[in-house]
């Protein structure tokens, strides 16, 4: 009776082992990069023309950038992202009223303190901007494309890659920061 007792018992810690609830499946290839952003990192500085755009100089945040293969080595991304310190609705005037509007994304090839190409697009624009009216944003990107060749150097090398958003006050960029694989 013993023995059942044990063999039932270790069927049982097998079982729970296998549940993807407790333990989820994540599936081959997935990737996950991280980034802290903030507007000092970015070159030059968020705000370092004063005046209105020094009003982003605060903003913060992070990133999370999970890359899914898909064929011939190029891979679909996903970006999670949250941002605090933005210009809070009501503080800009008409058309900026609406607080911070983030035009742009892009991961760039570059170590930090350097320009770099941009290699990967979020569809962020003027048109399809994203808003902070509370000055805190978050915001999740799916089914970004990622070419095989730009996947390829970001794997390879992910803190030679940085993460940029671009807002109509800071053009040049409001928040930056380096790729860390996870």
């Amino acid at each position: 009776m013993k023995r059942l007792a044990v063999l039932a018992c270790a069927m049982s810690l097998v079982a729970v082992g296998c549940n993807e609830s407790i333990n989820p499946v994540v599936p081959s290839g997935v990737v996950t990069l991280v980034s802290q952003l903030a507007g000092a990192s970015n070159v030059p500085p968020a705000g370092y023309l004063g005046g209105a755009t020094a009003l982003e100089t605060g903003a913060t945040g992070s990133l999370q950038m999970t890359m899914t293969p898909t064929t011939g080595g190029a891979y679909v991304a996903s970006f999670s992202l949250r941002l605090s310190g933005l210009v809070k609705s009501g503080v800009l005037p008409t058309p900026l009223d609406n607080g911070s509007v983030i035009v742009a994304g892009y991961v760039h090839q570059g170590a930090a303190g350097t320009l770099g190409s941009a290699v990967v697009a979020l569809p962020i624009s003027q048109t399809v901007p994203v808003l902070s009216p509370t000055g805190t944003v978050v915001v999740t990107i799916s089914g970004v494309s990622v070419t095989a060749s730009a996947a390829s150097a970001i794997l390879a090398n992910p803190s030679g890659f940085y993460f940029n958003l671009y807002s109509a006050l800071n053009q040049n960029g409001v928040l930056r920061g380096q790729l860390i694989k996870q």
